[in-house]
């Protein structure tokens, strides 16, 4: 199946590309250079490069990450984790991930490639999970979009008369995107493989664009395993390059039979970077991703830090999470794990003290929902727990950023520190 979406991908971009003008839109940027047209001006790379500690369970987590940014977003990114968990099982393991961004094409935007991938050691045994992820996304015309992508994923999960249980995982997907001024059509096809059990998955979005940089996009994927169905919708809006000092933000649920995610953020401030780019990347990145591998979420989107830059987005920021996921640990006895966060960051861009400049601060309200077993019943029944979280930090001399997390009802805190290169 892989080798025919990849035949498939083939004929159409040669197709296309014949079929249509080479012009190129420039999104109204205003950029001379036909190559830079779709992500906005361009910027000279910053390098961040951070150094984390976090406790879990009493014990100690250590992080180095790094990454390189430009006006494309983050083009390389590397981490190595060392005593933290795994992202599928919760295994304790030393973990070297990290991903890159190519346009090798004359560097130009329209030809893009992305691959990378996770390698775990899985602590105090021999065994490891290796996860790869890759995709090709090509423009030939400003009105269409296309991307053919591969993941695969060898290593082990909890098993039921064994503590690692053997598993391995892959998917493959082409996606075809055609957009205007005021609507855009997303079609997708693929497959995907759990320890030799296949499915083929196939689906569709439309999304339309409303007055002052207003989206919505609604779509639906189907697999041969129903439990696989998605829904997807999102609405939000997308700040001009140039600031209007109109709050943007996004709202989005995505749903399955067993599964329920909902994730909405509003920014406000002078500074507002969540731009264009960022809203139909994001969220067309999420309906997409359901074709995808949960293992690689994080490195698909260059999130790979102790202590998330996601406050950076504006002056202020906040977020809303909501993951709920449905389990049957004994049959006929359906549990829930679950997320709830509230998260709200400001940044005082006015204030300056010395050397020290945009200090923020943030407060968290969080839930967590898991399974408890009842020996009296022999059965389990769910529990949420809450707790607050706090963050403070600023940067100094214009190179490094200190942030500093605190969970006091829970003894629990991260500490990040990076340095910015230009």
């Amino acid at each position: 199946m892989y080798k025919w979406l990849k035949s498939l991908f083939v004929i159409w971009v040669f197709l296309i590309a014949h079929m249509f003008p080479q012009e190129h839109s420039k999104h109204g940027q205003g950029n001379t250079d036909p190559r830079h047209s779709i992500y906005g001006p361009v910027r000279p790379t910053v390098w961040e490069f951070q150094i984390g500690f976090w406790s879990f369970d009493n014990e100690m987590v250590s992080a180095f990450d790094f990454y390189s940014k430009n006006q494309r977003n983050k083009t390389f990114f590397m981490r190595y984790k060392n005593n933290g968990l795994d992202n599928r099982s919760l295994f304790k393991v030393n973990q070297l991930t990290g991903g890159v961004v190519l346009f090798p094409y004359k560097d130009d935007d329209r030809f893009r490639v992305e691959f990378g991938g996770t390698y775990d050691t899985i602590i105090d045994t021999s065994l490891t999970n290796k996860a790869v992820f890759s995709r090709i996304t090509f423009r030939p015309h400003n009105l269409l979009w296309f991307r053919v992508g591969y993941e695969s994923m060898a290593g082990y999960i909890n098993g039921y008369s064994t503590h690692y249980k053997k598993t391995n995982e892959n998917a493959s997907y082409f996606v075809g995107k055609y957009e205007n001024t005021r609507f855009a059509l997303i079609a997708l096809t693929g497959t995907g493989e759990i320890d030799n059990n296949s499915r083929i998955r196939y689906g569709s979005a439309g999304v339309i664009k409303g007055p002052l940089n207003t989206f919505f996009l609604g779509g639906y994927i189907k697999s041969d395993n129903t439990l696989e169905n998605v829904r997807t919708l999102a609405i939000g809006r997308w700040a001009p390059f140039r600031p209007d000092g109109l709050p943007s933000g996004f709202a989005i649920w995505k749903h399955k039979d067993n599964y329920d995610f909902q994730l909405g953020a509003l920014f406000w401030g002078k500074m507002n970077l969540f731009v264009r780019p960022a809203a139909l990347g994001m969220t067309q990145g999420i309906f997409i991703s359901s074709m995808a591998l949960r293992d690689n979420s994080q490195l698909r989107q260059g999130q790979l830090m102790t202590i998330t830059d996601d406050y950076r987005n504006a002056d202020n920021s906040l977020f809303y999470i909501n993951l709920n996921q449905s389990i049957e640990i004994i049959p006929g006895n359906v549990n829930n794990v679950g997320l709830k966060a509230i998260q709200y960051y400001k940044i005082f861009t006015k204030i300056k003290f010395v050397n020290i400049l945009n200090p923020v601060v943030g407060i968290f309200y969080n839930e967590e929902t898991t399974p408890e077993f009842v020996p009296i019943t022999l059965s389990f029944k769910d529990k949420t727990t809450s707790y607050f979280a706090f963050q403070t930090g600023a940067t100094i001399f214009d190179r490094y950023i200190l942030n500093v997390i605190s969970y006091p009802s829970k003894s629990k805190w991260n500490i990040a520190f990076s340095y910015i290169y230009q």
